[in-house]
């Protein structure tokens, strides 16, 4: 499928080429993929947080012992002052975070510093970790009301433990509802993402990012182009409110709302087909909001 879009863009860049100049089009395109991934590297880490947890019961007898787990993640930097986006189960129960900085013009070989946790938010899988270091290349975050179904992205990461890894596809949704209890509706694409892929961002062609990959659904345990990012609107907020507070503040409404999909909006002759509906109201006592 992937290789079946690139020989269709090709052949639509190469039919608006003048003659005898057909491979520049598809020459600037590469060109500027290059340019994108070159100005984003920069801003996205690897993270490896290390913990204690549980062993192989199967390799411990019937004795389960504490041992010592590392695990590798990936984030983005949102702060030349150190500030740090990533997923919450990347660093979840770490007692160790190192963020590994990627080789670049500030930086003559890769660096590891160790990082605190700032805050996380376990209802959007977020949180912010902190290096202590100034003038780093930071990302900005795109507008989640310009980002459009079939839209190219590119996305960042460590999958399996390679740094620096990038990959491209396009925006297969723009508000995906994966659970009914879900707090947050993602942004689906189909660029390849997996395990270590997770707290990297998902940028437009400028490169800001309009997401950060969380999680994928698949039945062989790699990418099948189901892949899911929280949205840059969430993820603003999120970022923000810990920076500031350590901690995400929640207002109370009572209600549990959900998304309103095209397919709602048709069956409940509704005026459009964005945006959210009260589903229902909770009874006094349980006054919290769920969105």
């Amino acid at each position: 499928m992937r290789l079946y879009l690139l020989s269709t863009l090709a052949a639509v860049l190469a039919s608006q080429s003048l003659p005898g100049q057909s491979a520049i089009p598809l020459t600037a395109f590469s060109q500027s993929l290059e340019a994108l991934a070159a100005r984003v590297d920069p801003a996205v880490v690897q993270i490896v947080s290390t913990g204690y947890g549980r062993g192989d019961e199967s390799q411990q007898g019937s004795a389960s012992l504490l041992t010592r787990q590392r695990s590798t993640g990936s984030g983005v930097i949102l702060s030349a002052d150190g500030y740090i986006i990533t997923n919450n189960h990347v660093i979840q129960a770490a007692r160790k975070i190192d963020v590994r900085l990627a080789a670049g013009p500030g930086n003559s070989k890769e660096v590891v510093l160790p990082a605190k946790l700032v805050g996380a938010d376990r209802q959007t899988d977020l949180a912010v970790i902190k290096i202590e270091r100034t003038g780093l290349p930071l990302l900005s975050f795109g507008d989640l009301k310009d980002v459009r179904v079939g839209q190219v992205v590119m996305a960042f990461g460590s999958p399996f433990g390679l740094a620096g890894s990038v990959s491209m596809g396009v925006i297969s949704s723009t508000s995906r509802q994966v659970r009914e209890d879900d707090s947050v509706t993602y942004l689906q694409t189909d660029a390849p993402i997996n395990p270590g892929n997770s707290g990297g961002p998902l940028v437009d062609t400028e490169g800001r990012v309009i997401g950060i990959n969380t999680f994928i659904i698949t039945q062989s345990g790699g990418s099948e182009g189901l892949g899911f990012a929280i949205p840059s609107d969430v993820v603003r907020s999120v970022f923000n409110q810990i920076r500031k507070d350590g901690h995400v503040h929640r207002g109370q409404l009572g209600i549990v709302a959900q998304p309103i999909t095209p397919e709602m909006a048709t069956a409940l002759k509704l005026p459009q087909d964005s945006g959210a509906i009260t589903a229902d109201v909770l009874p006094v006592g349980r006054r919290t909001m769920r969105v």
